[in-house]
């Protein structure tokens, strides 16, 4: 769910630039990911954003807290469609407001 969610997040504002990529493979390289992932991750890559399906997947509080911090991570929240996305994946995944204040003080984003 992390890396879909760096992955999603990335895809957000219509394309994974090459700093996105290169941020996502970097983390994920530092966890030692194998070629399999890589395959995946390509993939995942490839395919549309579908924030209602990945909201779907994501189970608990303390799960979307940790999808959200990790979007944050991946992406330089930079255009209103990052921004947006943001918003969405807090509220379809009933993450409360008061958490995402404190992820995006902690992550250092305005």
């Amino acid at each position: 769910l992390v890396v879909k969610a760096m992955i999603n997040a990335a895809k957000s504002d219509g394309e994974i630039g090459p700093k996105e990529m290169e941020r996502i493979l970097g983390k994920l390289k530092e966890s030692g990911m194998d070629g399999g992932t890589q395959h995946w991750v390509m993939m995942e890559m490839s395919k549309p954003l579908d924030l209602d399906a990945f909201a779907a997947e994501i189970a608990s509080p303390e799960e979307a807290a940790e999808v959200y911090a990790a979007s944050l991570l991946a992406i330089e929240v930079d255009t209103d469609a990052e921004r947006q996305y943001l918003q969405r994946l807090a509220q379809q995944t009933g993450l409360n407001p008061a958490v995402v204040q404190y992820i995006n003080q902690t992550l250092g984003v305005a």
